[in-house]
């Protein structure tokens, strides 16, 4: 049983609505928007839906049901998660709320996770900055909502391409998982293995033909939850800090203050301004070969996400590795962040014999 409520139940009902979704698509208008193939952001050449963020909450909610260890601290994570979410649907359903306004839908989120499981970043591991963040519960407050904000928000912007942000996400909450196993903690094991099975059935039909994409609403809480599970990981063990769960998302977030950085200091941009610069578009434009698909369009949008699910590795692994030293968490953020530079700037300034 414990299989089937934490792995199969999940899997099966994020995989079947999600199946739902993309057969009744062409029969339910507002399922669609006809405008999702306009803006230098899209590479999908069909109309497909994008609130795949539905069977993924769904999945999820049922399997919180049949967890094995209950706590209430599981119902309020789940339920400081429904604003963000609801933010996310309802510009997925419209397309008419403004970014503001779902930002602030996910401050919200973040307050109660704050206010009501005092989980957030009130620590970063030295004594004079955790004494002061102890003694201004506020700062540590507003610290939390720029430091979550901006991980919710990352993976939205790593939402590109078929498989991307879905695989990075199942990668990332394995390893929560992994860690919770090695440190004997049952509750926080299951909860990032349902949210890795939830994520899982709709990965099926989204990689590698892009039957369906997350969206927004999807992006955000499967942000929020893992941003949620590590931080209460982290609060649950002594051993472990918050270097831990930033190196565990280290990808996306750095992927958000590199472009910042590169649309405001080197191009005098608005960073809220989209471009076709990310590092998935150009590993897409200029890496991936799409003569040896035959220039299926969908195979090529997918061959872009081993890549980046390979370069999360290199956060990944190591927080896995060192998650109880925070010197070399610390180490391997910036290990990570060079990395990062010197791939970008290679694939923007040189040539690769199999540029597409």
């Amino acid at each position: 049983m414990f299989i089937f409520n934490l792995i199969l139940l999940p899997l099966l009902t994020s995989l079947i609505i999600s199946w739902l979704i993309v057969h009744f698509a062409d029969k339910i208008d507002w399922l669609i928007h006809k405008d999702d193939l306009q803006g230098v952001q899209k590479f999908h050449i069909d109309h497909t839906p994008s609130i795949g963020g539905i069977p993924v909450f769904l999945g999820f909610a049922v399997g919180l049901w049949l967890l094995d260890e209950q706590s209430s601290g599981l119902w309020i994570l789940w339920l400081a998660s429904l604003p963000v979410f609801a933010g996310g649907i309802c510009e997925d359903l419209t397309a008419r709320v403004s970014p503001l306004l779902r930002l602030l839908f996910a401050f919200v989120s973040i307050f109660i996770l704050a206010v009501f499981m005092n989980l957030g970043v009130f620590s970063l591991g030295f004594e004079w900055v955790d004494g002061f963040l102890s003694s201004y519960w506020l700062i540590g407050l507003l610290l939390t909502l720029l430091v979550v904000g901006g991980a919710i928000n990352s993976l939205n912007i790593i939402d590109g391409f078929n498989g991307l942000m879905a695989g990075y996400a199942i990668l990332a909450s394995l390893a929560l998982a992994f860690v919770a196993y090695t440190l004997g903690d049952d509750l926080i094991l299951q909860l990032s293995l349902l949210l890795s099975s939830s994520l899982l059935g709709f990965f099926i039909l989204n990689f590698p033909f892009g039957k369906i994409f997350m969206g927004d609403g999807g992006a955000y809480f499967v942000g929020f939850i893992l941003a949620g599970i590590g931080l209460w990981l982290v609060d649950r063990h002594a051993e472990l800090s918050n270097w831990f769960v930033l190196l565990i998302f280290i990808y996306p977030m750095y992927e958000v203050l590199f472009s910042i950085y590169r649309k405001k200091i080197v191009r005098g941009t608005s960073p809220s301004q989209p471009d076709g610069y990310h590092l998935h578009m150009l590993v897409y434009k200029r890496l991936v070969n799409c003569k040896r698909f035959k220039h299926n369009k969908a195979i090529c949008n997918s061959m872009t996400s081993p890549f980046l699910w390979a370069l999360s590795l290199v956060g990944i692994i190591p927080a896995v590795i060192w998650y109880d030293d925070q010197t070399m968490l610390i180490i391997w953020a910036f290990v990570f962040m060079a990395i990062y530079t010197i791939v970008y700037r290679r694939i923007v300034h040189f040539r690769f014999k199999f540029k597409k």
